[in-house]
This record gives C-alpha cells, sequence and structure tokens, in this order.
C-alpha cells in the first residue's frame, strides 16, 4: 500500500520523544542544544522519521543566511518511500519562512540522496548547500 503523504503530520520535538533508532542518530550527528530545530513526521500518531536543523551563524563577524540541517533520518520500514524527500521540502520551507537563503547539510554521507533533490557538493562545507531562490 503506498504511503499518502496526507496522513503525516509535522511536529515539532523534544529529542527525549524520538524512537530509540532515530535518538541514536540525534545523538551521533546533533551537539547537545545545538538544534534550534527538531522536526518529526508522525503517522497515526507514531513518528516515523525526523530532521534537526538551526539557523544561521555568522563566522568572523560576517553573517549567514543559510541554516544549517544537523539531521535527517526515516524509520527503517518507511525508507525508499520518498518520506525523506517530503521531510526535505518541509525542511526548506522552515528555513526559507525563517528568512534563509541556503541550506547547508555539513556531512557528505548519502550523496546520491541530497544531489537528486538540487543540492550541489560544497568542498568548504565538506557537505552539500542548497541555495534557495527568493522572489
Amino acid at each position: 500500500m503506498a504511503l499518502g503523504f496526507r496522513d503525516i503530520e509535522v511536529f515539532s520535538a523534544d529529542p527525549k520523544d524520538l524512537p530509540a533508532d532515530l535518538r541514536a542518530i540525534y545523538a551521533q550527528t546533533v551537539a547537545a542544544g545545538s538544534a534550534q530545530f527538531l522536526r518529526v513526521a508522525k503517522l497515526n500518531d507514531v513518528i516515523i522519521a525526523g530532521y534537526a536543523m538551526h539557523g544561521p551563524v555568522g563566522a568572523n563577524s560576517q553573517p549567514s543566511t543559510d541554516f544549517v540541517l544537523q539531521m535527517v533520518a526515516v524509520q527503517a520500514q518507511y525508507r525508499r518511500q520518498n518520506v525523506g524527500r517530503w521531510l526535505m521540502g518541509h525542511a526548506i520551507g522552515v528555513a526559507e519562512s525563517k528568512g534563509g537563503r541556503g541550506l547547508t547539510v555539513p556531512y557528505t554521507a548519502h550523496p546520491d540522496f541530497f544531489l537528486i533533490l538540487g543540492f550541489t557538493a560544497d568542498a568548504a562545507i565538506g557537505g552539500f548547500r542548497f541555495q534557495m531562490i527568493q522572489e
């Protein structure tokens, strides 16, 4: 049976709310207290995926407009059903609504996933970057 994205809801969450497998990924990839946004996708009140990111942080007094995606994870039984792609669209929308002009991913895991979504490899950050088009 195909997954109906209209049945998936996204909520703000606390790391302690995450299922054990997603909590382990969160603990490995997100520095304690650094995620401004932790969102989870629920299907029938069960958390099936989530992402964590923080807003722009300027270096050397230079303001940045890029949000940083710290984690995106989908529970194993829901992978390969476009849940990750759908959740990335949500993350991009949140970043853009908060004034972001880009979304960076500071790691190189799963390159095919990010590249197919329109991210470009960025050696300067050691990962990927998505440039938002401002209207």
